[in-house]
C-alpha cells in the first residue's frame, strides 16, 4: 500500500481525537480512507491470494459477524467495525515498520500542538478528584478532551525509543509528562506508574525477572482489569449490605463510573438472551444510563459482542501479552503502553470498537511483531550473504 495513503490515514486518525466544529467531516474522511484502503486490501487477497489472516482475528471477525445477525439496527458500526480490523491486521503486518515510526513521529507532533492549546487557549478546571487526601486537579480544554491528549502525551513519552539525541529525548519526557501531570487523569497517571514498576520490577530487581513470572503477573493483572466492572459490582453489594462507611468515598474516587457499570451489568443480567450474542453498538435511542457508554472497554466488550465476544477478546489480549514479552527488549515503548492500555482500559472505553484506529494499531504492531523481527534478520541474512560473496 502507498506510504502517502498510510501517512495521511494515521494523520487523519490523530485530528479526528480533537473536538474540531466539523469532526463529522474528519469522520468521513477517516471512512473513505478505511473504505479505500479495505478495497485495496481485499483487491490483492483476492487476486493475488497471498494474504493470510491469523486465526486470532479470524475469530474477532467472526464472532463480530456472529453479534451483527442478532443486532441488525446497528448494522453500520458492525461493518465499519469489521473493515476497520481487517485493515489494521493486513497494515500491521504487511507495512509494519512504517506503520510503527509514523505513529510515534505524529504523536510527537499533536503533543507540541497540545502544549501550545495549554498554553494559549481557554482552560476549563474540572471537578478535582481527592486521592487518599491529596487532591488532583483536573484541566480540560475545549479543542481536545482530557483522555485523547493524556493519550497523545503517553505515545510520544515513549517515542524516544528510537530518538538518538539525548537532549530532543529529555525534552519529550519533560513535555510528556507535564501535559499527562497537568490534564490530571488519574488512570492515566495511576497505568503509567504501574508500567513502569513493572518495567522497573522486571529489569533491575529480581521479582519478575524471569519471563514465566512475567508472564503470570501479566496475564493475571489482564484477568483482573477484563473482570473489573463485575468484581466491584459484586464489591458493591457487599459494601452496601455490610461496610458502608464514609472511610472510602466511591463516589469521588470512580468519577460516577460506578452507577454506569452497575447500570449497564444489570441491563445484561436483564436480557439473558442478549448475553450470548451482545447488544449492538450504542446508539441514542437506547438510553441505559445517564451516559450512552459504560466507560469501561471490557465492559463494552460484553455488552456489545456478548460473552463469547468477551471470550474472544480476552484470549486475543492473552497472546498479545505473550508477543510483548518476546519483543520487550527490542521495543520496550510497546511493552510499556501496552500494560497502559490494558489499566486505561478499565475506565474508558474508545481503544477498540470505535472508528478510531490508534489504540488498536498498537496493539496490533505487538501482535504482528514477529513478522517485522523476521523480516528483519531475512534482511540482515541477504547483507551478509552479500558481504560474503
Amino acid at each position: 500500500m502507498n506510504n502517502l495513503i498510510i501517512s495521511i490515514y494515521i494523520f487523519i486518525s490523530f485530528i479526528s481525537m480533537y473536538n474540531l466544529e466539523n469532526k463529522s467531516i474528519i469522520l468521513y474522511l477517516l471512512l473513505i480512507f478505511q473504505l479505500m484502503m479495505f478495497g485495496f486490501n481485499l483487491y490483492v487477497l483476492l487476486k493475488r491470494k497471498n494474504i493470510k489472516i491469523s486465526k486470532d482475528v479470524f475469530f474477532i471477525l467472526l464472532i463480530t459477524i456472529f453479534s451483527l445477525i442478532f443486532n441488525m439496527d446497528t448494522l453500520g458500526n458492525y461493518i465499519i467495525n469489521i473493515i476497520l480490523i481487517f485493515n489494521i491486521y493486513i497494515l500491521t503486518r504487511y507495512r509494519w515498520n512504517y506503520v510503527y515510526k509514523r505513529i510515534f513521529l505524529y504523536a510527537n507532533i499533536f503533543n507540541i500542538i497540545n502544549i501550545l492549546l495549554y498554553k494559549y487557549s481557554t482552560r476549563i478546571y474540572g471537578v478535582p478528584k481527592v486521592i487518599l487526601g491529596y487532591t488532583l486537579p483536573k484541566i480540560w480544554l475545549p479543542q481536545i478532551w482530557v483522555a485523547n491528549l493524556s493519550l497523545i502525551a503517553v505515545y510520544s513519552l515513549f517515542s524516544i525509543n528510537f530518538i538518538k539525541n539525548k537532549l530532543l529525548k529529555i525534552f519529550i519526557v519533560l513535555l510528556s509528562l507535564s501535559l499527562i501531570i497537568l490534564a490530571g487523569k488519574f488512570t492515566t497517571i495511576l497505568a503509567l506508574l504501574i508500567a513502569g514498576t513493572i518495567y522497573l520490577l522486571n529489569s533491575k530487581f529480581f521479582l519478575l525477572s524471569s519471563k514465566k513470572m512475567l508472564k503470570y503477573t501479566l496475564k493475571g493483572m489482564l484477568t483482573i482489569c477484563f473482570c473489573s466492572p463485575f468484581i466491584f459490582y459484586y464489591f458493591t453489594i457487599v459494601y452496601n449490605k455490610f461496610l458502608n462507611t464514609k472511610v472510602i468515598d466511591v463516589s469521588n474516587l470512580f468519577s460516577g463510573r460506578h452507577l454506569l457499570w452497575i447500570d449497564y451489568i444489570n441491563y445484561i443480567y436483564n436480557n439473558k438472551f442478549q448475553i450470548l450474542v451482545g447488544n449492538g453498538f450504542f446508539s441514542d435511542e437506547k438510553k441505559i444510563s445517564y451516559l450512552l457508554h459504560p466507560h469501561n472497554q471490557y465492559l463494552t466488550i460484553f455488552y456489545t459482542l456478548g460473552i463469547l465476544g468477551f471470550i474472544i477478546y480476552y484470549l486475543f489480549y492473552l497472546k498479545v501479552i505473550d508477543e510483548s514479552i518476546k519483543i520487550k527488549k527490542q521495543y520496550p515503548n510497546l511493552f510499556m503502553i501496552l500494560i497502559i492500555i490494558i489499566f486505561e482500559m478499565c475506565g474508558d472505553d474508545y481503544f477498540i470498537l470505535t472508528i478510531n484506529p490508534l489504540n488498536l494499531i498498537i496493539i496490533f504492531l505487538i501482535h504482528n511483531s514477529k513478522y517485522n523481527i523476521n523480516s528483519e534478520q531475512i534482511l540482515k541474512n541477504r547483507k551478509k550473504y552479500i558481504k560474503e560473496n
